[in-house]
């Protein structure tokens, strides 16, 4: 399995509507990816707009691959008022 790198994350997210096109790469070896307005990445944990992936150079844990993002993608909902 292809893991994360900086290029292959900003490829993967490339152009999609419900993703914040900016990465936070500030903490090594992560990938700090937030949504944009109206999405989240888990509506009944507390509407997340943020999830960090760990890239091929983390040293504290073991990285995410392409298709673990990709199907993090998949899951992505609109935002759930009730949920707050």
């Amino acid at each position: 399995m292809t893991k994360l790198t900086p290029y292959l994350v900003q490829k993967i997210i490339k152009g999609n509507p419900k993703i914040d096109q900016r990465v936070d790469y500030d903490e090594p070896g992560k990938a700090i990816i937030y949504l944009n307005d109206g999405w989240t990445w888990e509506a009944y944990d507390g509407n997340r707009s943020v999830e960090g992936f760990n890239l091929s150079d983390s040293f504290w844990e073991e990285p995410d691959n392409v298709a673990y993002l990709k199907e993090r993608i998949k899951f992505i909902e609109p935002v759930d008022p009730e949920c707050y």
